[in-house]
């Protein structure tokens, strides 16, 4: 502990040393990662790597580097990322853990205001989602209201930071738009879901309610890579698709976010918006992507390519890659020869640890805040459903170590848990399938394969699954 003190001690002496020279571009980028997942960090600037920074024995790093212009760069830690305001001559110091990564980063110093305001934002749109959920079933009237009361919340508080901090123009002026993003963005997720779950009430909703449609930079480069404008324009694009989806009295397909259809609809729409590359590429590569894992057949996967082709999509060759995987795990088919390693270091095929009828579902270790959650959902789900093996499949294929530690730490039943191997080089692509599960029998033939493992529709695949 005395170490760990002395080590963060050292750091400030360093980080106030830096601040004093503000006429220098020099940055200095410091701080403590408790329980790292990784021995380094990556900073970027947009899509560009500036470097990779070691994390020292004692969980500290440090880091200087020359900033040209303000604005925002990202660092990311795991499969964990966060945005992070820089203007030339900074010194910033922050300390998070990774068993609650966005919770837990606080930024100190004296530029910290910035982005300790950005991580309340950030935090605070999190709790939106708890906040759609209490009000989506309140007409439009009211949520406008409401949504009215939270943007003006909002400036407030930076108002009142602004007055004591004076802030760059530049920085007011993106923190102006992420609360009028935010603004927009709840806007979209309540329209998304009373239009799914209260169609009378949707049809209700005024035409003025989406005014700020009209207000929507869809290719601003200051906002490209912040977080609420990336999930406006996801949920944004998700209305449009259900919008653009031809009249079907009860065929709820319209609002299956994972539905070829819905998907091609959210390509073609993300075509005719984004001139920016890194939002068209971002945006295709997400939908890309989830076209070809809940593809059904190949004259799906087929279509996809050619559209993506059509588009001209830079990285075609990587859904190629995954069509490779994909034609594998189509149902029908049998995986009982996929190689597994267990807890206990001994290699064997699937087949061999099937005994009943099993879900499999998809983690990896570099994802903490995901595999809690689904681990968690598990074992209620194995209580429920007896009857059933609900069998962890871990993707860390090169860090087995590291892999019996996180089941160690987590109390995770190693009785279900295995780590697939021998995935050869497009191993990387199977990242695609965190959160995705397949549903098989003794034999290892897929029944079920296309639904997420947060899908509302889970359970009752599950009770289709039993009852076959």
């Amino acid at each position: 502990m005395k170490i760990r003190v002395l080590s963060i001690l050292i750091l400030f002496i360093f980080f106030q040393a830096c601040s004093e020279d503000r006429e220098s571009g020099l940055v200095f980028f410091g701080g403590e990662i408790i329980n790292p997942v990784k021995k380094e960090i990556t900073l970027y600037k947009g899509s560009e790597l500036v470097d990779t920074i070691s994390i020292r024995p004692n969980n500290t790093f440090s880091y200087s580097f020359e900033a040209s212009e303000e604005g925002l760069y990202t660092f990311w830690h795991g499969n964990e990322s966060q945005t992070v305001y820089i203007e030339p001559g900074d010194s910033i110091l922050f300390r998070l853990n990774t068993l609650a990564f966005d919770k837990t980063l606080v930024y100190s110093g004296k530029e910290a205001a910035r982005n300790n305001f950005f991580m309340e934002l950030y935090l605070m749109n999190e709790e939106n989602n708890d906040l759609v959920f209490s009000y989506y079933k309140i007409g439009p009237s009211e949520f406008a209201q409401k949504t009215d009361s939270i943007r003006l919340e909002r400036e407030k508080m930076l108002k009142d930071l602004e007055e004591k901090h004076q802030f760059s123009k530049k920085f007011t002026a993106l923190a102006e738009k992420s609360i009028d993003y935010e603004f927009y963005d709840l806007r979209e997720r309540y329209a998304f879901l009373i239009n799914k779950y209260f169609n009378p009430t949707g049809k209700e909703i005024p035409e003025d309610f989406f005014a700020y449609r009209e207000e929507v930079d869809f290719n601003d480069e200051q906002l490209k890579n912040l977080y609420v404008y990336q999930r406006f324009l996801d949920n944004y694009l998700k209305n449009r698709s259900i919008e653009n989806c031809p009249p079907r009295d009860e065929d709820r397909d319209c609002y299956n976010l994972n539905d070829y259809n819905n998907l091609r609809r959210r390509i073609l729409l993300a075509d005719s918006l984004f001139e920016l590359e890194v939002l068209r590429n971002r945006f295709f590569q997400r939908f890309g992507s989830k076209q070809i894992i809940f593809s059904k057949s190949q004259a799906q996967i087929d279509s996809t390519l050619a559209l993506f082709s059509k588009v001209k999509y830079e990285d075609l060759e990587e859904l190629k890659g995954l069509m490779e995987i994909q034609l594998s795990y189509f149902v029908g088919n049998n995986i009982s020869k996929k190689r597994i390693l267990t807890p206990q270091m001994e290699e064997k095929e699937l087949g061999d640890i099937l005994k009943k009828p099993s879900i499999i579902f998809i983690w990896s270790i570099y994802s903490p805040k995901d595999h809690k959650a689904d681990h968690e959902k598990v074992r209620a789900l194995r209580n429920k459903y007896p009857e059933i093996d609900f069998i962890g499949a871990n993707l860390d294929e090169s860090e087995p170590e590291i892999w019996l530690t996180t089941m160690n730490e987590n109390n995770y039943d190693t009785d279900f848990e295995y780590q697939i191997r021998n995935r050869g080089r497009k191993k990387i692509l199977y990242r695609n399938y965190l959160n995705k599960v397949f549903f098989v029998n003794e034999k290892g033939e897929i029944i079920m394969g296309n639904i997420d493992f947060d899908s509302p529709f889970l359970e009752s695949r599950i009770v289709e699954f039993l009852n076959r």
